[in-house]
């Protein structure tokens, strides 16, 4: 008997699929079939079909199909690349947050009568802002389309490139854009009552375009806002900086 069975499943699977019929069609037709139970369906596209993954009742809207292509990584799981990528980006936005960290300590002139020099800190610090902060802006994952994607790389080198201008005013001035941008990407993939600290660091961030004239006490806020995000990335997982997802792992 289950031969027989096994004998009309090749039977009629050949049938069906060199008539258009899919392997999603297929299914419901064997999943209740016992010579069907663990069987693999192999369609065109090299994806394989589970067919003990179906349910035993009628609701096929519930289905689902686990495909894999070539290199044997989910549709859901990150490349290679964009494992990269994120890390790359959250390593930047680590730098950019202990450089702001730097300048804060000398803002509110927290080591004053301690004897400790700190200026050559700033002064790096200074000069590497803009760098740090534009390089997050070009790592960090944006939504998939190409005016914001352009946008985003092409201000992140610009901030990068500023580096090199002479004039701290520009390149400041781009450093606090990118990190306004980092702060709003955050905020729109995570939803803001899980990235209350990208709110503060907005709120600072508009009041620091002027390096020579800016509100007190906003660059310390905007460090440690910065800061907070960049101890949340160390438990967020890399899949989660991909597609907006409204911190699905801290909602769990």
């Amino acid at each position: 008997m289950v031969f027989l069975y096994f004998v009309l499943f090749i039977f009629e699977l050949h049938t069906l699929t060199s008539s258009g019929v899919t392997a999603f069609t297929v299914a419901p037709l064997y999943q209740s079939n016992p010579c069907c139970s663990g069987a693999k369906i192999r369609t065109a596209s090299t994806s394989v079909l589970d067919l003990s993954k179906f349910p035993a009742n009628n609701d096929h809207d519930n289905y689902e199909i686990e495909s894999s292509n070539n290199n044997g990584t989910t549709a859901n799981s990150e490349t290679i690349l964009e494992r990269a990528r994120i890390i790359s980006y959250r390593i930047a936005i680590s730098a950019t947050a202990l450089s702001l960290c730097v300048l804060a300590v000398d803002d509110i002139g927290f080591l004053e009568g301690s004897g400790a020099n700190i200026d050559q800190w700033t002064e790096q610090s200074s000069l590497l802002l803009p760098t740090l902060a534009g390089g997050a802006l070009c790592f960090c994952p944006v939504p998939r389309n190409k005016i914001v994607e352009i946008g985003t790389i092409s201000l992140g080198l610009a901030t990068i490139g500023s580096s090199w201008i002479p004039k701290d005013d520009i390149s400041w001035s781009l450093s606090i854009v990118a990190l306004l941008a980092i702060s709003i990407r955050e905020i729109w993939y995570f939803g803001v009552e899980y990235k209350q600290e990208c709110v503060i660091s907005i709120s600072m961030l508009a009041f620091m375009f002027d390096n020579n004239n800016y509100v007190p006490f906003t660059i310390p806020l905007c460090a440690l806002g910065i800061s907070v995000l960049t101890a949340g990335k160390l438990f967020e997982p890399c899949k989660e900086d991909l597609v907006p997802s409204n911190s699905e792992f801290l909602a769990k």
